[in-house]
């Protein structure tokens, strides 16, 4: 789809230009918001990105949910876009996948989608009505059509939340969006 393409460029080139003192704020924001958060509160196995440069950083969110006991899953991009939640049980020991994300070991524990009880995803726009743009190679959308009761919350900064998002009948919805500025419920 051609407009999502071009929204992708023009999304990815604002995230680029953000200064890292800005997302290093907002970042820590969303973190401590996330934290206070019912979804979060009420789950023991979590799923969290580990961020890539343009992205909301969640390590300091992380590294509070392991201290709290929490379980701590992590993204591991797959060959055939597939996807994997991976156990992370230290943020300092990390290794990059396929796509030079980072992500756990090898050889750590999988986690099934349905026995997570959130899912924290990132993207690159989204709006209201929760319609989510990722960066095009559709690992979440593969990811989440397997879900059990897991909640699905994303994060993003508050200049990633648009209007409106082109959407197709495969993109995932997402119920939550949780930014530096506000928590929307989307519709």
């Amino acid at each position: 789809m051609k407009a999502k393409q071009v929204l992708r460029k023009q999304m990815t080139g604002l995230l680029h230009t953000l200064p890292a003192a800005e997302l290093a704020a907002g970042s820590s924001v969303i973190c401590r918001n996330l934290l206070k958060t019912v979804q979060y509160k009420t789950a023991q196995r979590i799923m969290a990105f580990l961020n890539m440069a343009d992205e909301v950083c969640l390590d300091p969110f992380i590294e509070a949910a392991l201290a709290a006991g929490k379980e701590i899953y992590v993204p591991r991009c797959l060959e055939n876009r597939r996807m994997a939640a991976v156990r992370l049980c230290n943020i300092k020991d990390t290794v990059p996948d396929i796509c030079g994300i980072r992500t756990a070991r090898p050889g750590a524990p999988v986690c099934a989608p349905q026995d997570l009880d959130l899912i924290i995803v990132s993207g690159l726009a989204f709006d209201r009505a929760g319609h989510r743009l990722g960066r095009g190679a559709g690992f979440y959308d593969r990811f989440l059509t397997d879900l059990g009761n897991a909640a699905i919350m994303a994060v993003a900064f508050s200049g990633q939340v648009l209007p409106q998002v082109p959407a197709e009948g495969h993109d995932i919805g997402i119920p939550v969006i949780l930014t530096e500025k506000e928590y929307i419920e989307c519709t």
